[in-house]
Parts: C-alpha cells; sequence; structure tokens
C-alpha cells in the first residue's frame, strides 16, 4: 500500500513537522509517542517534544527545525502534552502551519488529575492532599478542562485538522487507534508496532524520593533550549534495557489505589461542578456518551453547607 504524506512541509521551512499531539498529559502520550515512533515513515525527536510552542518560541523557527533534520522524507511531527491547555501554543501553531495536523487523547478528567498527583509523588515531588498538589501545579486540574480547550482548538483549525481519542479506546481497541491515527498523518495504517500492547510510562512509587526528584529534574532541565542534551537523552531513554534498569533502581510497584469515584473527596466543589460542565459540552462537541465520566456525586448537583470538611474546601484556583 502506497502512505505518502498528506502535505509536504510548509513553504520556506524544510524539515517541519506536519502533525502534533497536543495532550493532555497522563492520557497516553508516551504511548502514542512510542508507536509513532515505531513507523518507519514517521520522524519525532529523540525526546519525543521540544515544547517549541509554549516554552521556547523565542528560539525561533531555525531553532525547531533542527529538531527534524534527521527527519529526510518521513512524516515528522512531535508528541508535547502542553499545547493543547496552552491558548498561545495554539494560536502560535496555527500561526506557524495552517495545515497542521492535531492530535489528542481524552480521558475522564477525574482519573487523570488523579494520575497527575501520583506521577509527582513517583518523582518526588508529591504533595499530601490533591489540593495541595494542584495549588503547587495548576495543570493537576486545569488540564481536565477539555471543552474549553478544544473550542479553542476548532476555532483555529478546521474539524477535519484535528483528531481526537478516548483514553478508553486505548485499552478496548488500540490497533483501531493505530489505523486511524497512521492514516490520519498520511502513512501506512497497516503497520503493527511493537508498542501497540505495551503499558508505558505507568505510575509507581518512588523508592527514595530525594532521588527520583533530583533524576526527574536533571530530566526536565533536557527539554530546555538544548537541542543536543534533548536528543541525547531521548537516545538514552529509547535502549530498552537502561530504562528497565532505571525505573526498577527507582519506583517500586504502586499500591493499588481507590477507585476516583471513591476519591471524589478529593476533589474541591468547584472542580467537580466545572467538570461536570466541561463533560456536558463535551458531549455535544464529540458526539459521544460520556456519562461513565460522571462524577454521580451528590456534591456537583446540589452543594450543601452541612456536608463534611475535607482538605478540597480550602482549595482556592
Amino acid at each position: 500500500m502506497g502512505h505518502q504524506a498528506h502535505y509536504a512541509a510548509p513553504a520556506g521551512k524544510a524539515c517541519s513537522p506536519t502533525f502534533l499531539f497536543i495532550g493532555p498529559g497522563r492520557a497516553g502520550s508516551s504511548w502514542f509517542a512510542e508507536c509513532l515512533r515505531e513507523h518507519p515513515d514517521v520522524f519525532i525527536p529523540a525526546n519525543r517534544a521540544t515544547f517549541f510552542f509554549s516554552q521556547h518560541h523565542h528560539m525561533g523557527v531555525h531553532w525547531y527545525a533542527r529538531f527534524f533534520a534527521s527527519a529526510a522524507e518521513r512524516v515528522a511531527g512531535e508528541a508535547c502534552e502542553e499545547y493543547l491547555s496552552s491558548p498561545e501554543a495554539l494560536r502560535r501553531i496555527r500561526d506557524y502551519d495552517p495545515n497542521m495536523r492535531l492530535i489528542c487523547c481524552l480521558r475522564n478528567p477525574y482519573e487523570r488529575a488523579l494520575s497527575s498527583w501520583r506521577f509527582f509523588g513517583r518523582n518526588g515531588l508529591g504533595e499530601a492532599t490533591l489540593v495541595a498538589q494542584a495549588q503547587r501545579y495548576p495543570a493537576v486540574f486545569e488540564g481536565g478542562y477539555y471543552a474549553t480547550q478544544l473550542k479553542i482548538a476548532h476555532s483555529l483549525f478546521p474539524s477535519e485538522q484535528i483528531l481526537t481519542f478516548l483514553f478508553e479506546q486505548i485499552a478496548a481497541e488500540p490497533r483501531s487507534v493505530m489505523r486511524r491515527l497512521y492514516a490520519f498523518i498520511g502513512v501506512d495504517p497497516e503497520f503493527v508496532p511493537t508498542s501497540l500492547l505495551r503499558r508505558i510510562n505507568g505510575n509507581g512509587r518512588a523508592r527514595l524520593p530525594a532521588l527520583a526528584r533530583l533524576v526527574h529534574d536533571i530530566h526536565a532541565r533536557t527539554w530546555g533550549t538544548s537541542r543536543l542534551a534533548s536528543n541525547a537523552v531521548g537516545q538514552l531513554k529509547r535502549i530498552r534495557p537502561l530504562r528497565s534498569l532505571v525505573q526498577t533502581a527507582l519506583y517500586a510497584q504502586q499500591r493499588p489505589w481507590p477507585r476516583w469515584r471513591d476519591a471524589l473527596s478529593e476533589f474541591p466543589e468547584q472542580v467537580i461542578t466545572r467538570y461536570e460542565q466541561e463533560i456536558n459540552d463535551l458531549e455535544e462537541m464529540l458526539k459521544r456518551d460520556l456519562s461513565a465520566w460522571r462524577s454521580k456525586d451528590s456534591r456537583a448537583a446540589s452543594p450543601s453547607d452541612s456536608a463534611p470538611q475535607s482538605s478540597a474546601d480550602n482549595y482556592r484556583p
């Protein structure tokens, strides 16, 4: 089967990406990146993300293009979970290339927030409560405002250039997800990546939080403005035996966490109300039944002053 890209690089931007996985985090971004990387006709940077449109736009398009210098004839893109939640990043993407193809995967916002909390804990940055984590890192809650974020994306790009998956589809129909994704970016949809049924970047418990925090900080710095550092670390991460050894040394198996509905007391009233409205709006946008995401918590429908107070009641966004 032929599998040429749908789009050539924008005029004057050789070695430019034609697709972006834009997020959110904790919703399969690492899995998507690995499955994309394995396709012989796809190129993504070694460290999978550049953060150009969110953090490093001041570096200029020539700095950005150098991340894709090795793409040759392959379809190029990156996987950066920050872009969906940043209106400024989305506008910059549109200004850079109005033909850009955008991919996102949405997860139950309650589950995603709890997974984010656990992820910070895994890296030695965990707070005692979900609210404290969100006050330190607002994206823990704000990253789940999907309808608001997608409305901005759809105001900037035609609907046919935005492909939206639900996180549940990864487990239920991974082959179908990859076929649609590969076809969307213009490569052979029949290719089967070895990562298709692998779990990528799952949560764990830090054996030594201080060491996990140090490793996380070093890793985060590689997503700075040094392209060489980013690519070097990205190449090291792709050595699976080394990656497995590091993960085993840093993280112990995570004890089972309660189901997300059993952890609703961790969420402030205003966040539950916002999430329920976002789910309503998202159902309308996607024409999908998202009832499995609803809290079914009485506070979301009729807040009561007599409700028991928890740490969530002290949340201030």
